[in-house]
């Protein structure tokens, strides 16, 4: 394809007792000495129940999968080795966030420490799991104007991820939890319209020099122009155990990347909407999910989120056709509304056992024993 949209993923994976099945502190140091990283690269966080894994640059969603999938084996047999499991969703079901370790090396963990100094428990309660994208441009394309634009498509994104609906061994009503807890941090959630590169990277450096960032670190909002890579990282979305998912999410964000960077050589970018509208959509998923009905701000009416999807595809057809993803598409979204989000799926293994344990041995196997088929074809 002319305009190859590049591709890049991190996922960070719930590190739980083998017997309790609560969240526990893994020794990262240790793990990655026993089993180095393979197809991808780790890193540890804030929290030392946490491992996020990192995907080399990629250029198909397969790609993507096919690397988050052997560094999860890997991860899973660091896991095992120390009595672990892994699982992926965007919060544990059940663990008590005050009873987690942090990782507070002085020598290692600078940036951690000045993060809990700076957000207290904020922070220290911040035990959440996300999977975020990295989409790379082609030269020449000004990232701030397919940025702007791209911001209109995160809700939906967010819908296929929806994974967090239980925390503390509370049904939250919410489908996803997770960004009820990260919307308590300052410079979250959807970004603002930004006029140029130029200008974002001024506030960045600007908050830099009051002392608001640290050196070398960025914002947090649910799409940001990175710092140092200079991608459009999609960071809205919950971890999600399901690998067929992460192959929908990635596809769609990489082909309405692609459709955009056509419509601003084409001078046509759909005109981006406003911080509260988006937010106005971001709440109707996190509290619906897949039955959510997202405001059409052109027509000012609902539209069902099934209903959004198929126009969204109809949209993406061409680039879709191009990067030959656009079967697989259509298979995967009709399949979404069928089986639900993990979040729906959670509920209804709950709703049947009335156990935590039981809904969290389900996440584990669903993560580490999740298959996926890649393209008979080339792409």
């Amino acid at each position: 394809m002319k305009n190859l949209i590049t591709l890049g993923a991190e996922e960070e994976l719930q590190i739980v007792d083998q017997d309790s099945l609560e969240l526990v502190a893994h020794d990262f140091d240790r793990g990655q000495l026993d089993y180095p990283d393979q197809n991808g690269s780790s890193s540890c966080e804030l929290h030392k129940a946490v491992v996020e894994l990192q995907t080399p640059i990629c250029h198909t969603p397969d790609q993507i999968v096919a690397s988050v999938s052997a560094m999860r084996e890997i991860i899973r047999l660091r896991a095992q080795a120390q009595g672990q499991r892994i699982l992926s969703a965007g919060v544990h079901p059940f663990s008590n966030w005050k009873e987690q370790e942090i990782n507070k090396d002085l020598h290692k963990h600078q940036h951690y420490i000045r993060l809990v100094d700076e957000y207290a428990d904020i922070m220290r309660s911040l035990v959440s799991y996300g999977f975020h994208v990295h989409l790379g441009l082609p030269k020449g394309i000004p990232p701030m104007a397919v940025f702007n634009s791209l911001r209109n498509s995160l809700a939906p994104v967010l819908a296929i991820s929806l994974s967090s609906p239980f925390y503390e061994g509370r049904d939250t009503g919410m489908q996803s939890w997770r960004h009820s807890m990260l919307d308590r941090l300052p410079r979250m959630g959807t970004p603002d319209i930004w006029r140029s590169e130029e200008e974002y990277f001024k506030h960045i450096e600007l908050l830099r020099k009051v002392g608001t960032l640290e050196a070398q670190h960025g914002m947090w909002e649910d799409l940001r122009l990175h710092h140092r890579y200079h991608t459009l990282e999609v960071r809205i979305c919950d971890a999600t155990p399901s690998l067929e998912h992460i192959w929908l999410i990635t596809a769609l964000l990489q082909c309405e990347v692609a459709t955009l960077v056509q419509d601003y050589q084409r001078g046509r970018l759909p005109k981006p909407l406003s911080r509260a509208c988006l937010e106005e959509n971001k709440w109707r998923v996190r509290r619906r999910g897949l039955a959510a009905a997202l405001i059409d701000w052109n027509s000012e009416t609902p539209v069902s989120l099934h209903d959004y999807f198929d126009q969204w595809l109809l949209r993406l057809t061409p680039a879709a056709k191009e990067l030959g993803l656009l079967e697989r598409m259509r298979e995967k979204i009709q399949a979404l509304f069928i089986q639900g989000a993990s979040a729906d799926i959670q509920r209804g293994i709950f709703k049947r056992s009335e156990n935590y344990q039981t809904l969290v041995q389900h996440l584990i196997h669903e993560t580490e024993d999740a298959q996926f088929a890649p393209a008979q074809y080339m792409q």
